[in-house]
């Protein structure tokens, strides 16, 4: 089973942000059911079991709600991911404290954010650019909790199902 641990985003403005964006890129935009933010990914693992029973103590951790404020995108010469953006200095603590627990290696590269869509063909680095109302507001919340979700891949997009609640 594939699996990843990760807190689903209510984002405010997604169909004016897909609105708004369509003049620059062309994509596969995330369905907003399936809106979330990754803490850790864990890929294909024979059992959920073992990972439940370590992460046992994050179910006793404070949940505070991370903002979602700006985007960005990743990939070189040519984005290849559009992303939200959540700034707070807990991600990375917990991301941290999720590896410790799971007996993995933190990402050093881990970077907080929430991804909207996948390019496929980029026509214009315009949007920075761009002056609309959800560029300046809160755009959302990622809330708690964290979640231990299975991800079945599938000719139409991911099927994303919780195991487990923390």
């Amino acid at each position: 089973m594939r699996l990843f641990l990760g807190s689903y985003a209510n984002i405010e403005f997604y169909e004016e942000i897909r609105r708004d964006m369509h003049p620059f890129f062309e994509g596969k935009w995330v369905e907003k059911k399936n809106l979330h933010f990754t803490w850790f990914f864990l890929g294909e693992q024979p059992s959920a079991a073992p990972i439940i029973d370590r992460l046992q103590p994050l179910k006793r951790l404070p949940r505070l709600p991370l903002s979602i404020q700006g985007f960005g995108t990743f990939g070189r010469p040519h984005p290849k991911v559009f992303y939200l953006k959540t700034s707070s200095v807990t991600t990375g603590i917990l991301h941290r404290k999720i590896a410790e627990l799971l007996q993995e290696e933190p990402d050093e590269k881990f970077k907080a954010h929430i991804t909207l869509a996948r390019i496929k063909k980029f026509h214009s680095n315009g949007y920075e650019h761009l002056e609309r109302p959800w560029m300046s507001e809160p755009l959302g919340l990622v809330e708690a909790p964290i979640y231990l979700i299975e991800s079945r891949l599938t000719p139409s997009g991911p099927i994303y199902i919780p195991i487990e609640e923390f």
